[in-house]
C-alpha cells in the first residue's frame, strides 16, 4: 500500500471525497481512523454503503492503523487515510507511524471551536494537536478538493 493522501474530514466519505479526491489520487482503498467508528456497527455499515464500489473500505482504531501501515506500506494500492479530527492520526504518530503532510477539509462548527474559512472550525484541543503533528514535521494544508489553492495550515491556526 502506498499512502496517496492523509485527509481530515468530519464527512468522511461525501461527495468531495468520491467525485474529486479518490479520482485525483486513483484511490483503491480507503482507511478510516476513527476510535469510536471502530465500534459501531451501523457507522460502519453507512460508510461501506457510502464508499465507491471500485474502492476498499477499512475502518481501523488509531492503533491498529499505526501497527498496520508499519508493517504492509508497499507500492500496491493507491491509499487515502480519511479522519474527522488531528486526535486520531497523532495517535498514530505517537505510536510510531508517521507521513509527510495532512490535508485538511471540513471541519464543521461546534461548541468550542473558532472559525478558520467558512467550513473550517477548531478547538482549541484540536489546535494543540494540529500544533503537536507540526513538531514532529508534519506538513500541514488546507484544501477543499484538488482544483483549489493548497493553503499553509500551520499559518491559518496562529490566527486563532
Amino acid at each position: 500500500m502506498a499512502i496517496v493522501d492523509v485527509r481530515i474530514d468530519d464527512r468522511l466519505i461525501h461527495g468531495q471525497v468520491c467525485g474529486y479526491w479518490i479520482p485525483h489520487y486513483q484511490v483503491d482503498r480507503i482507511v478510516i481512523v476513527d476510535n469510536e467508528i471502530v465500534h459501531d456497527s451501523m457507522r460502519k455499515t453507512a460508510l461501506k454503503f457510502g464508499c465507491p464500489p471500485k474502492v476498499a473500505l477499512a475502518i481501523l482504531s488509531a492503533s491498529s492503523a499505526a501497527e498496520k501501515f508499519k508493517r504492509h506500506l508497499d507500492k500496491g494500492s493507491k491509499v487515502m487515510i480519511l479522519c474527522s479530527g488531528p486526535k486520531p492520526l497523532l495517535e498514530m504518530v505517537e505510536a510510531g507511524f508517521t507521513f509527510p503532510s495532512i490535508t485538511v477539509g471540513n471541519m464543521s462548527s461546534k461548541e468550542n471551536t473558532k472559525s478558520l474559512k467558512r467550513t473550517l472550525f477548531i478547538s482549541p484541543e484540536d489546535k494543540a494537536n494540529f500544533e503537536k503533528l507540526a513538531q514532529h514535521g508534519i506538513k500541514l494544508y488546507s484544501q477543499m478538493t484538488p482544483s483549489d489553492t493548497k493553503e499553509d495550515f500551520s499559518e491559518m491556526i496562529k490566527s486563532i
